[in-house]
C-alpha cells in the first residue's frame, strides 16, 4: 500500500509523512515550502548562516527529500504581508487562499498517484475529490474539531463573556473557506480524529462512526527534558499558550480568586490579546512571563508544579504533553487531547471547561499534597513519552492496517 501525503503548512506533517515513511508506504510528500539543503538550488543558502537555520525549520532530516514535491509560489503572498508589510489581516486571508490554490494544484498532479491520499484538514477538499474519482482512498486528517462545533463553542463562550469576545480567534473564516471546512469530512472515506472531542465534533455533523480512525498527535519530547520537583515553597502554576478565553483564561482567573491562597502563584506565558482590557481586572491574581523561545518555555515549565489549561477549545494540546514530559502534572480540560493522555489522578486531572468550583479544588489539593504531586509529576513523565514520534509511527501502523481492506477493495 503505497500513500501520498499532503499538506499546505508545516504543522506536524513532515512528521507523519516520516512516520508514513518509516513504514514503508510512503510514495510522496507533497507541501508548500520544504528545505532540501543537500540539493540544487538549496544548498546555496548553506553559505548564507541565518537563512539556512530559519529554513532549517522546514526540513526534516530522516525525511527522504526525493520524495518531496513542494511549490513555494504558494506560501508568498502569506509571507509578504506577514513579514514585510506587517498586515495580519491580509496574512490571514493569504493564508486562506494558499490553502485552496495548493488544494488545486495536488488535485491536479497527485490525488490520484497512491492508493491512499491524505490530507490534511483544510486544504485537502479538492484532492480527496480527485483521490476518490481516481478510485483511491481519500483520507483527512483533523488535527482540531470540524469547524460547526468550534463555531457554536466559541459563539456560545462569546455570549456567556461578551467581554473577553475579543480574544476568541482563528475562526472568523471567509464564508468559501467556511464552506470548504464543512464539506471536507463528507468528501473523505476515512476521517481521522486527533482526540475524542475532535471524534466527538464529528459525529455531531453527521459523519458515521465506522468511518473515524483515532489518532494522537505527538511531540519531538528531546526537547522537553525532564527535571525532578521538589516539595517546598509556594506551588507554581503555569499557564502557557494564547492569553484568552479560547484557553479558558477566565475560568482559570476565577479558580485562582476562589483557592485565595498566598502560596499558589499564578504565571502566563504567551502572547498578550490585541485588546487587553479584560485582563486589567486579575492582574493581582497573576505574573505575565511574556513571550519566549521554546528554550524558553521548558525553562519555566522545569520550574512550575502544574500546568493548568482549561481550554474551551483546543482540538489537541501539545503544550500538555510536551509539559508532562518535563516532570509536570497537568490540570487541563475535556475538549482536548486531556481524556486520552492524563489518567485522572495519576498524572494529572480533567474537567469540563467551565467547571471552576472543581479547578479550584483541584488547585487546592495540588498546594496541600506536595508530595504526592511530586510523584503525580514523575508518572506525568512515563506516561508522556507514549506520545512521542515514534509512538505515533506506532498507532499510525495500527490505523494503516485497518484500512487495508478498503484498499484492496479499490484495486
Amino acid at each position: 500500500m503505497d500513500i501520498t501525503v499532503s499538506h499546505s503548512g508545516k504543522q506536524h506533517a513532515y512528521q507523519h509523512a516520516n512516520s508514513v515513511q518509516q513504514l514503508g508506504c510512503l510514495k510522496r510528500f507533497v507541501t508548500s515550502t520544504y528545505y532540501r539543503k543537500n540539493r540544487w538550488p538549496d544548498r546555496l543558502a548553506r553559505f548564507v548562516p541565518r537563512l539556512d537555520r530559519g529554513l532549517g525549520k522546514r526540513c526534516l532530516e530522516s525525511l527522504n527529500s526525493d520524495l518531496v514535491s513542494r511549490d513555494l509560489t504558494f506560501e508568498l503572498p502569506e509571507l509578504w504581508y506577514r513579514n514585510i508589510v506587517g498586515d495580519r489581516v491580509k496574512a490571514e486571508q493569504a493564508m486562506f487562499r494558499r490553502d485552496s490554490r495548493f488544494d488545486q494544484w495536488v488535485a491536479r498532479k497527485f490525488a490520484g498517484e497512491s492508493d491512499v491520499f491524505w490530507g490534511f484538514q483544510g486544504s485537502c477538499l479538492d484532492s480527496l475529490i480527485a483521490a476518490q474519482r481516481a478510485g483511491r482512498l481519500a483520507v483527512c486528517e483533523f488535527a482540531t474539531a470540524h469547524v460547526t462545533a468550534a463555531i457554536r463553542i466559541l459563539s456560545e463562550e462569546c455570549d456567556k463573556h461578551p467581554e473577553w469576545a475579543g480574544t476568541i480567534s482563528n475562526f472568523h473564516f471567509p464564508d468559501w473557506y467556511q464552506r470548504r471546512l464543512e464539506q471536507e469530512p463528507a468528501e473523505a472515506d476515512i476521517c481521522v480524529a486527533a482526540s475524542s472531542f475532535t471524534e466527538k465534533s464529528l459525529l455531531e455533523v453527521g459523519v458515521p462512526q465506522n468511518k473515524i480512525r483515532m489518532l494522537p498527535l505527538a511531540s519531538d519530547l528531546d526537547q522537553f527534558r525532564f527535571k525532578a520537583r521538589n516539595s517546598n515553597g509556594p506551588l507554581n502554576v503555569l499557564f502557557v499558550g494564547g492569553i484568552g478565553q479560547r484557553k479558558g483564561i477566565k475560568y482559570l482567573f476565577q479558580a485562582i480568586e476562589k483557592v485565595a491562597s498566598k502560596n499558589v502563584k499564578l504565571k502566563l506565558l504567551g502572547p498578550l490579546p490585541a485588546d487587553d482590557a479584560p485582563l486589567k481586572q486579575w492582574s493581582s491574581h497573576f505574573e505575565y512571563l511574556g513571550r519566549t523561545d521554546q528554550n524558553g518555555v521548558v525553562r519555566h515549565m522545569q520550574e512550575a508544579d502544574v500546568l493548568v489549561l482549561p481550554s474551551v477549545f483546543e482540538g489537541f494540546g501539545l503544550v500538555i504533553v510536551e509539559a508532562m514530559a518535563t516532570g509536570m502534572p497537568v490540570i487541563t480540560s475535556t475538549h482536548s487531547c486531556g481524556p486520552e493522555v492524563i489518567r485522572e489522578g495519576v498524572d494529572g486531572f480533567v474537567l469540563q471547561p467551565d467547571d471552576v468550583d472543581g479547578l479550584a479544588d483541584r488547585i487546592s489539593w495540588c498546594a496541600e499534597h506536595r508530595n504526592e504531586l511530586v510523584q503525580m509529576g514523575r508518572a506525568a513523565h512515563e506516561r508522556a513519552q507514549e506520545f512521542s514520534w515514534g509512538a505515533h509511527a506506532t498507532r499510525l501502523g495500527v490505523v494503516l492496517r485497518s484500512l487495508e481492506s478498503s484498499v484492496t477493495s479499490r484495486q
